[in-house]
Formats: structure tokens, C-alpha cells, sequence
């Protein structure tokens, strides 16, 4: 139990971390396209590889906050029906679909990761003004996708025990599915 509890303190730690490395991207990003804009306009001015970069850069912010995101309970979600359930099957529905989310989640990890290997391997390029290799800025997409498979996994289990202790009559916990202690 000590080493779950370990485990899970590392990897809240490494998602926060990752989650302010795309906040500084943000800012990094705001402040070139900034930039750019304000050299276009005074000096007619424009760096091409500066929007190309940035259009790089959304990319990985958006995979290195989305476990984060689910950590936290953020991703948006539409329980506009959910919510007409009674609260034992709005508890299996949960389940059910965390269970989904797993599945689906575990291989778009695969593919995603699948193909980036065949990119390295091929040493494809991308068309644009740079034509880096196109690996090293895709790598994030299976990296992303490897932690929020981790963080889902972790909420299913939430879910799955929400389900058992409301079977039993138990008050369920409100932190058992979302990041809490496993």
C-alpha cells in the first residue's frame, strides 16, 4: 500500500509539473505571437517560422495538461442526462463508462505510439517552413495520452468503488472518483 501511495504522489507531482510547463508554453506562445504581430505592424516585419513553432507548441500544451485536467475534474463533460438517473444507476453509468473511456484510451495510446515509431523510423518530415521531423513533435501525443490512460485508470478504480460501496448501502466518497487516494 506504501508503494501505491508513493506511485501516486510521483505521478500527481510529474502531471503538475507537466501542467506548468504548458502554462509557460502559453506564455512563451502569447508573448511571440505578440511579437510578431507588433514587427508586422511597425516594421512590416513577419517570422513564419515563429507561427509554425507556435502551431508545434498548442499541440504539446494540449497533451501535457489533459491528465492534469482529469485529475482535477475539469474536461468537460455533458451529464445533462446522466444526472436524470437515480443515484444507483448514475453510479453504474460512471463505472460503465470509465471502464469505455479505458479501453478506448488505451489504444489510442498504442496507435498513437505506433505511429510515431513509424515516423522515426521513416524520418518523415513535415511540409513548412522549417520541415523538422515530424517524431519529436508528435511524441507528446502518445506521452499525453500514456498519462491520462494512468489518471483514468485511477479514476475508474474511484468509480468502480463508488459502485461497490453504494451497492453495499455505504456512503459513497466524494474524492473516490476523482484523483483521489487509490
Amino acid at each position: 500500500m506504501e508503494a501505491a501511495k508513493r506511485f501516486w504522489a510521483i505521478f500527481d507531482k510529474v502531471i503538475t509539473i507537466l501542467m506548468g510547463l504548458a502554462a509557460a508554453l502559453v506564455v512563451l506562445d502569447a508573448l511571440a505571437v505578440t511579437f510578431d504581430v507588433l514587427l508586422r505592424y511597425s516594421l512590416g516585419i513577419t517570422h513564419a517560422q515563429l507561427f509554425e513553432i507556435v502551431e508545434y507548441t498548442l499541440l504539446w500544451v494540449t497533451f501535457l495538461g489533459t491528465a492534469w485536467l482529469m485529475k482535477i475534474d475539469g474536461h468537460v463533460r455533458v451529464d445533462l442526462v446522466v444526472k436524470r438517473f437515480p443515484p444507483g444507476q448514475e453510479v453504474i453509468l460512471k463505472a460503465v463508462a470509465s471502464v469505455m473511456g479505458v479501453m478506448l484510451l488505451g489504444f489510442v495510446t498504442w496507435y498513437s505510439a505506433k505511429v510515431t515509431l513509424l515516423d522515426l523510423q521513416t524520418g518523415f518530415t513535415l511540409s513548412g517552413v522549417l520541415r523538422p521531423p515530424k517524431w519529436p513533435i508528435e511524441i507528446i501525443i502518445p506521452i499525453g495520452f500514456f498519462l491520462l490512460l494512468i489518471q483514468s485508470l485511477r479514476n475508474t478504480y474511484g468509480h468502480l468503488m463508488s459502485w461497490r460501496a453504494f451497492s453495499r448501502g455505504q456512503q459513497m466518497s466524494s474524492d473516490s472518483s476523482s484523483g483521489g487516494e487509490v
